[in-house]
């Protein structure tokens, strides 16, 4: 028989990842050791900063200790981001405690949205069907109500 094994509901790590969803939408994930998580509740405010590399901060929002992931929407195409998470003290100033990994979005022009035909080779290319809404389902390249 085969033992029962889980994974674990988070490593004890501090890290900060920022990923690119779309050219216009990032995501950023972080995992903070419990320790951490309590010296942080302490602070008079935890903040979320997205930087444009070479340009400073570009955005900021203000987040809770035991938040551990963040969309941020609507960003500039064609540039280089990373983020941070940052205390601001007693004396109103910010002080970054993790760094995430830079990503570069590419630029619109390079990114086109999806095809309105959804298929694969495997299962075989879905035929459009005429109806009201633009939702459109495929599996196995049949279409699905």
């Amino acid at each position: 028989m085969i033992a029962k094994v889980s994974l674990p509901s988070n490593y004890g790590d501090n890290t900060l990842v920022l990923m690119m969803q779309t050219p216009k939408t990032l995501y950023a994930y972080w995992e903070l050791s419990q320790n951490q998580r309590s010296a942080l509740a302490e602070k008079k405010k935890l903040v979320l900063r997205l930087n444009s590399a070479n340009r400073g901060v570009y955005r900021t929002y203000t987040i809770e200790p035991y938040w551990d992931s963040f969309y941020f929407t609507g960003v500039d195409p064609g540039m280089e981001y990373y983020c941070d998470i940052s205390v601001e003290d007693g004396d109103n100033e910010l002080y970054p405690i993790i760094y995430s990994n830079p990503i570069s979005s590419p630029s619109v022009n390079t990114y086109s949205e999806p095809a309105e035909t959804a298929g694969s080779n495997f299962w075989g290319k879905g035929t459009p069907v005429a109806r009201e809404s633009k939702w459109k389902g495929y599996s196995s390249g049949i279409f699905y109500n």
